[in-house]
Formats: structure tokens, sequence, C-alpha cells
């Protein structure tokens, strides 16, 4: 967890405000709570009984060693509201992502939004020119089952 004298609200707004360009007012009516390395967002204030093992709500970021690390549930919940670090993937590039593979991309390090069609899907983050999906594996499952309902049927050959 960060050592700092803001609380755990103001530092998840800025750090999606400069990370991801979220608006501060768009996140403004959301409730933060902390809990070890971990900030969870609600829409409501919960008493600590109403809770044991993990606050109410969607948990918005990750403290990690160097930073903080966003959520792929609550990228996916900020949808259009994110207007910066984000990256929309033809159908190609997702699957690839999806199943675990790295594609090179001419972007700064940084945790980004993986979006195709403009929905969010998840995280990801570019290192030294690679992007790579942070998408929980479930997740990625879900998805790759959904591109594979939705591909073309194949056309028979005679």
């Amino acid at each position: 967890m960060p050592e700092s004298n803001a609380s755990p609200r103001e530092r998840l707004l800025e750090f999606y405000g400069r990370a991801f360009g979220v608006p501060e007012e768009d996140l403004s009516s959301l409730c933060v709570t902390e809990q070890g390395a971990e900030s969870w967002v609600a829409s409501a204030q919960f008493s600590p009984e109403v809770h044991t093992r993990r606050p109410p709500g969607l948990r918005a970021l990750r403290w990690m060693p160097d930073g903080p690390k966003p959520t792929s549930t609550f990228l996916s919940a900020l949808g259009e509201r994110i207007r910066r670090a984000r990256i929309d993937l033809d159908l190609a590039t997702l699957r690839a992502l999806l199943l675990g593979r790295r594609v090179p991309v001419a972007r700064p390090d940084s945790y980004v939004a993986l979006s195709h069609r403009g929905l969010v899907l998840g995280c990801g983050r570019v290192q030294r020119s690679e992007l790579h999906a942070l998408i929980p594996t479930g997740r990625r499952r879900e998805l790759l089952e959904v591109l594979e309902d939705t591909k073309p049927p194949e056309t028979a050959k005679v």
C-alpha cells in the first residue's frame, strides 16, 4: 500500500484521472474502502458488520510494489469514461492476447484498457513494446467462448 497522506479516495481518483483520463466527477459518488493492499469501490458506504472477508463492491486497484494496478473488472465498469490509455483491438489481436500471447505495440510502458468495438474488456499492460492481457483466466475463457460462438460458419468444400 502506498505511503501517502492522501485518503484512499483521493489516491484512487488521482490514479484513474492520470492514467486513464477518467474525469473526477464521474467517480465522485463512489465510496472507497481499502483492505490490505486493495482499494474497493461501492455506490454506498457500508458498515463494517456488513462484510467480513472483503468489502462490498468492486475491487478497483491493487497496490503493487511498483505502484497501483487497475483491475479488469473496474476498467470494464468504467467503459466509455476511459478517455486515455485505451487500445481498441481487432479480432485476431484480441484472440491472441486472450490466448496468452504478447503482441508488439508502439506505446510507452503502462497499464491500458483493452477494448473491442468500443467495449472495454479488461486490463492490459505494455512492457518493452509488447502488449499482454492481464484479464483473469476465467474471464479469458468466457471471452474466447463468446468469440468462438460468433465465428462465421465454415463453408463446406466440395
